[in-house]
């Protein structure tokens, strides 16, 4: 199970099309937040990236899936501004 800080959830009419999860990847848990990532999925599919199935419902396994199989993306800052204010 991942530590999931926030997520950030996109729609196009009622249907969800993109979700984006700021999580805790740490390990060691004496240094919490020393790996934190931005993880992206969409309802494109991307080969080797999960895609959101159509109509899906918000659902903590949905978070779930999406840290797990997501796209790690690298501009994590500009997408959870003042992440580390909010967590740490």
């Amino acid at each position: 199970m991942y530590n999931i800080l926030e997520a950030r959830i996109e729609f196009k009419g009622n249907n969800i099309q993109c979700i984006t999860v700021l999580v805790d990847c740490t390990s060691n848990q004496s240094k919490p937040l020393s790996d934190v990532r931005a993880i992206y999925a969409d309802t494109k599919a991307s080969c080797g990236y999960m895609s959101i199935p159509p109509l899906a419902k918000i659902s903590e396994s949905l978070l779930q899936e999406v840290a797990g199989y997501g796209m790690k993306l690298v501009d994590r800052d500009e997408i959870f501004p003042k992440w580390k204010a909010k967590h740490i």
